[in-house]
């Protein structure tokens, strides 16, 4: 190899260094930035809660009198005396639950115990011949209402409509009071009970944290009917009156529900 051959060679080599240690001195480019992947928002899980609103009833009540123990004006004290009780309070409790997700369909089961603040009197008369007043004084009350009851929904992120309906306990007091014309008595009756009787509504919540959650809930409740017999105080089982009274309850309120063990954001 001849002498310039050989500073050719050496000059190639010495730029190519050159150039090596100038690409290491650059700035390297920076890695797409990838965000970081979390689980899916799932209803799936167990929770629990509280929620108040409030509650207005319709009792409906039915006087059937013995038409053997009553004359003529007997038929005008019966349609004077069957109708409406209506009363509203306000209602106050927990609940407890359970939902599974399936894609959007969510499916649930809901048990709750309410205070019903719910007692009401209704009370009138009727001008009977030969013009006496027979007056007549209906009262009820009911203090709690529990309820068992399944939830469909749709989940849209996070809210969820849904439907619900189920079983309803409710405990239930009646009294009824009549006096009747051309006697110097009364009929009196009166009943306690633990009705059992059934529930739909509907609803939405709306999940505000990873497992916190607020609704807004109807529910519409029939506790049937309860029956009981009073006898006139002297004239006995002659003068007897079939009371019937028939419970329902429409409830609004909202609810703050706590979720456990579910794989939310």
């Amino acid at each position: 190899m001849s002498s310039f051959e050989k500073n050719l060679l050496a000059g190639l080599l010495y730029a190519g260094s050159i150039c090596a240690c100038a690409a290491a001195d650059l700035p390297r480019k920076a890695p797409a930035y990838a965000p970081p992947v979390s689980a899916p928002a799932t209803w799936t899980g167990y929770y629990i809660g509280v929620n108040a609103g409030g509650v207005w009833t319709n009792t409906d009540i039915d006087w059937s009198l013995n038409p053997v123990g009553f004359g003529p004006a007997g038929v005008l004290v019966e349609q004077a005396a069957s109708g409406r009780l209506k009363t509203s309070g306000f209602t106050a409790g927990g609940q407890i639950g359970f939902n599974k997700q399936f894609d959007a369909l969510v499916f649930g089961l809901e048990a709750d115990l309410q205070y019903t603040d719910l007692s009401g009197t209704r009370s009138g008369g009727v001008i009977v011949p030969p013009g006496i007043f027979d007056s007549f004084t209906q009262s009820m009350e009911s203090k709690w209402l529990g309820t068992l009851r399944g939830r469909f929904g749709v989940a849209f992120g996070s809210w969820l409509p849904y439907a619900t309906g189920g079983l309803a306990v409710a405990r239930v007091r009646y009294s009824d009071f009549g006096g009747f014309p051309f006697l110097p008595s009364t009929n009196f009756a009166s009943a306690t009970e633990t009705r059992v009787g059934w529930t739909v509504g509907g609803g939405i919540e709306w999940r505000f944290a990873p497992r916190w959650s607020v609704k807004a809930e109807y529910l519409y409740v029939d506790l049937g009917s309860t029956d009981y017999t009073s006898l006139n105080s002297v004239v006995g089982a002659s003068a007897s009156i079939v009371h019937d009274h028939h419970l329902k309850e429409n409830i609004a309120r909202i609810g703050l529900n706590y979720a456990f063990w579910a794989g939310l954001n």
